[in-house]
This record gives structure tokens, sequence and C-alpha cells, in this order.
């Protein structure tokens, strides 16, 4: 699985440690269900409230420690706060992903997104502390946290696309879910999230540490590694440590031609050129193809990819194709 922690905040305090497990072990005995998937409402009510009927996002609810579908008013009538915060939130990710990318849910053939709400830790005790994308049951598992680390994880924009660019990563690349290709798959989470949620760069910091003002789960423009030159040698890291080398790449890329069209580039160097065995250098060859393909190898777009890997320490060792 593929998880939103554990990770640092931006004030220090730790999250707890997730399961290290690659993403296909599924927390439960899941029930299979299909939908159809009718055109998604427009970006433009990405940053409101868009509670409505929609067969693009399917919930379950796990508060009794067995999935049940939610349908109709269960679902729609805002008795459970929980429940509508993440929907409204699924509803948002799916209208990104279509009118952002022009992508067709989260494995590009028209998928719903499917979460699991009230979703519990491993031992069944509820109040997770965490998000995940399992890819065995293809579903978003959404802890409610336990009001001090964390409240409901599904009322943070970000975190669901964080969680969504998983699903995306394992449709079209299978990264392994340990080292520099964990960090990748961290990162291009976290990167993707920013560009949904572009206020800042901080990922989480509207459900962690719900007491303590402008905390995060992390910081993007500040990680605890920046730069390859400073991990430490011969340890053996947790993706999400990793992660922070090609965000903090993909930041600096932003300051120079902005977030959007960053975003545009991050995506498809997912999509069209990142390669399953690929670590950093790997990675940020991938994106330096989708500048060149996107705006011309001799772009400015180019050279902001090209500087801001070098910056944390990554030489791509990339020639143009041409």
């Amino acid at each position: 699985m593929s998880s939103i922690a554990p990770l640092t905040g931006r004030a220090g305090a730790a999250a707890p440690p997730a399961p290290m497990q690659v993403p296909t072990l599924a927390p439960a005995a899941v029930p299979t269900t299909t939908a159809a998937a009718p055109a998604a409402p427009q970006l433009a009510q990405l940053a409101g409230t868009t509670r409505r009927p929609s067969s693009r996002v399917e919930v379950w609810d796990m508060s009794s420690g067995i999935e049940q579908p939610l349908m109709g008013a269960k679902l729609l009538d805002g008795g459970d706060s929980t429940v509508t915060q993440a929907y409204d939130n699924a509803v948002k990710v799916d209208d990104f992903l279509r009118t952002t990318f022009g992508r067709d849910g989260w494995d590009g053939k028209g998928a719903p997104m499917r979460i699991v709400v009230h979703a519990p830790n491993e031992d069944g005790t509820p109040h997770m502390n965490n998000a995940y994308w399992d890819n065995l049951t293809k579903r978003i598992y959404l802890g409610d946290g336990d009001g001090q680390l964390f409240k409901p994880l599904g009322g943070a924009l970000d975190v669901m696309v964080h969680e969504a660019t998983h699903a995306i990563v394992d449709s079209e690349v299978k990264l392994r879910y340990d080292g520099q290709q964990g960090g990748i798959n961290e990162s291009w989470a976290d990167v993707l999230a920013s560009v949904a949620d572009p206020k800042d760069w901080l990922i989480g910091e509207d459900v962690f540490t719900p007491g303590t003002k402008g905390d995060a789960i992390r910081d993007l423009e500040h990680p605890r590694f920046g730069n390859v030159k400073e991990l430490p040698e011969g340890a053996v890291l947790e993706p999400h440590d990793y992660s922070g080398i090609p965000s903090l790449a993909a930041v600096r890329v932003a300051d120079k031609i902005g977030r959007q069209e960053m975003g545009q580039i991050w995506y498809s160097a997912l999509v069209d050129h990142l390669d399953s065995r690929a670590g950093f250098a790997g990675a940020a060859r991938a994106t330096l193809d989708a500048a060149a393909q996107l705006h011309g190898e001799g772009s400015t777009e180019v050279g902001a990819v090209l500087d801001a890997w070098k910056s944390v320490g990554v030489d791509p060792r990339w020639k143009p194709k041409g």
C-alpha cells in the first residue's frame, strides 16, 4: 500500500509508522462493485462545495468494521460530515484529473474513484492516523484520525489527490515501494497534490495536528532531505524521506515556469516517459523528455527542469533526442 504517512510535520511532530508492504496488501476482505462513469463536473467548482450525485465516485463506510456501500440520502444528506467531506473531495479529484490533464479516472479508462471512510487500523481499532491507496482493492482508505495528530483525512483535498496519484502510478508504471523508487512514488503524489491545491507547498495542513496552526504533514519547500548529498551513507530510508529530493526539484521548476506548467510536465513524465526501473536520475530524464516534448529541446522549460534537478544533486546525464 502507498500511504500519506509516516512523516514529520512542519512543527516537528512525528506521525506513527505506516505499514511498509508493497502496494498490493489488502487490509480486509472487500466486496467488489462496478459503476458507470458519466461526464464529470467542471474544474471551476474545485474550490467550492460540490455535493451532488456522481457515479464517478463510490463510497464505503467501515465504521462497523465491515465495508458497507453508501448510496442516496446516506451519502448526500450531510448527516456524517466525514462522509460528505470525503465525497466532495473525491468528486473534486476526479474533476481535477479530467480538466487539468484530460485523464478519464485514475486508470485513464473511466474507473470511478472508490473511497472507504472511517477506515480502521490494521488491528481493527478505530481512529487510524493515515490514508492509503490499496492496489489490490483499487480503493482509497481514509482514517478518522485520533483528533490530536490527525482529524478525518478525507477532509483534505491534497491528501485525496496524493492517494489518487498513487493509483495513477500503479496504473501506469508500477514502481516498487522502496528506496529511490518509493521516493519517486511519494514525491509525484505530493507534487500533483500541490498542483490541485496550489495555495502553498504544504501537504495535509488542513487535517494534520489540528491544535497546531500552520503545521503540515510535509513541506515540499523544506524537506527533511533536499539534496542527494544529504542522504546518510548506507542508510535504508523510508520512501517519504527520499521523496523530498524530487519534490524540491519540482518546487524549483515551478518557481521559474509556474506551478501549473510544472504540473503538466510532471504528469506527462509519469504517464509517457517514466521507466518502471527508474531512480532519481531516471525520473529526472523523464521530466526532461516531457519538457522537451511539450516545449522543445532548447526551451526555457527544459533549462528550468535541468537546473532544478542539478540543484538537488541529481545529474540526469540527459541528451536531447533530436
